[in-house]
């Protein structure tokens, strides 16, 4: 290639760059211009939107603020997300300095902890012009009143559930068990195979530990105020429980759980939230193993079940939003549009909104594992308590944790830990001497 031809090349290159910098810088510099347009329009209100969760819940929620931009271009939405670990202390911080998302997605349990005078969130009531409440009863509404304002909706209620690989029971000549004692016959079977009979995360051990504890006194673990009822001797008594399920192999250590276990049938059955069905239900079925649902174990003659109900989660808006309306109007789309509904399906839970639940039964609800589950929780809800905020509070859960753990590594003995506890808690919940 002579010199003159090269000369041509490099020119022609050259153009091509420069051509294509110009279309770049083009594009950025409208982008960034319709942007900043957006941004001074006093027409258009800014949003900021958060919530947590898995990928899965991510790409649905952005798809569905998207579509919700196209339906309403006067009101641009912002988010902030992420996975659960770590997001609690992380929306601490936001409430604590006033810099939370103008709408935001809650844990039934925060109403208590930013909110117990009702002015933590803003008062929904007040926006009931553009956000449709006649979509929820009375007590669904309930869920979610403080000190007589409604602070936040309910997406959907949950309840614990129980589901077992029934693949193996059935390998193992067992059936799903219905008592405590049967949890105990199961292990004697399954622990020389290598296999534990539940496994679960902490929070549902301390939730199980509660339900114990109810049906053997007949008295609540914690009163309706959030302070603890339980004595230290009730909660030893509840620590040689615990050990026992784990001595015998009835349940996984709790530091060493994890859902793959459960996947390959190490961990035969687990206990979850009703909105963790997909996971743990659907998501075991699709590898072919068939999937049993357990019910709530029992003490016979117990008067009290020790099972408790609770919103899933909740959507609210915050009480410092410049746009309440607009969040308002937001708030609506998530909880009661058809479109959010058909992306969301059952992936928080089935839908409490009337509008949402009859938008998925054109699709098909009624056949899901969640529905089914949900039914069998409202058949049962007579035996349901509402759930105290306390007992998902992570600091009452830690206490449990660490003050159980130096009885089963035999640092303290049963009587030792429990009063540790028990003071632990008293301190948490402030329940006086």
């Amino acid at each position: 290639m002579n010199q003159n031809n090269r000369s041509h090349i490099l020119r022609f290159t050259l153009l091509i760059l420069l051509a294509s910098g110009i279309i770049f810088a083009t594009i950025f510099f409208v982008l960034r211009a319709n942007r900043k347009k957006a941004e001074m329009n006093p027409d258009t209100a800014r949003l900021q939107m958060s919530w947590w969760g898995n990928d899965g819940r991510h790409m649905y929620t952005m798809e569905g603020v998207d579509l919700f931009q196209q339906k309403h271009p006067e009101i641009r939405v912002d988010y902030r997300y992420g996975e659960w670990n770590g997001y609690e202390k992380r929306t601490k911080v936001w409430m604590e300095s006033h810099n939370e998302a103008d709408v935001m997605q809650i844990n039934y349990a925060w109403l208590d902890v930013y909110s117990s005078d009702g002015t933590g969130f803003y008062d929904l009531n007040t926006l009931s012009d553009v956000l449709d409440l006649s979509n929820f009863t009375e007590e669904e509404l309930s869920y979610g009143m403080k000190a007589g304002k409604l602070n936040a909706l309910p997406i959907a209620m949950n309840t614990h559930t129980f589901y077992y690989n029934q693949d193996i029971l059935d390998q193992y000549g067992l059936t799903v068990p219905k008592k405590w004692d049967d949890l105990f016959s199961m292990a004697k079977v399954l622990a020389p195979k290598g296999k534990y009979v539940l496994g679960f995360a902490k929070k549902h051990l301390f939730l199980l530990m509660i339900a114990y504890y109810e049906q053997s006194f007949g008295t609540p673990f914690f009163n309706q105020d959030g302070t603890l009822a339980a004595d230290a001797k009730g909660i030893e008594y509840v620590l040689k429980f615990y050990r026992r399920l784990l001595d015998e192999h009835v349940i996984c250590p709790i530091d060493s759980f994890d859902r793959a276990k459960y996947m390959s049938g190490e961990i035969v059955g687990t206990m979850c939230w009703i909105s963790d069905t997909k996971i743990y239900c659907d998501g075991l079925a699709e590898t072919g193993v068939k999937v049993s649902r357990g019910e709530y174990p029992k003490l016979d003659g117990a008067s009290l079940s020790g099972w408790y109900i609770k919103p899933a989660t909740m959507w609210a808006i915050s009480k410092d939003t410049e746009h309440p309306r607009e969040a308002a109007i937001l708030l609506n789309y998530l909880l009661n549009d058809p479109d959010m509904a058909k992306l969301q399906k059952t992936e928080k839970g089935v839908p409490v909104s009337d509008a949402a639940v009859a938008a998925l039964n054109e699709e098909g609800l009624s056949e899901s594992n969640d529905y089914k589950a949900v039914q069998e929780m409202k058949a049962h809800q007579d035996e349901l308590s509402l759930i105290i905020p306390n007992m998902e509070n992570e600091s009452i859960i830690d206490a449990f944790k660490s003050g159980a753990d130096e009885y089963l590594y035999d640092k303290k003995n049963a009587p030792e830990c429990a009063e540790s506890i028990y003071t632990n808690i008293r301190e948490i919940t402030g329940t006086s001497k």
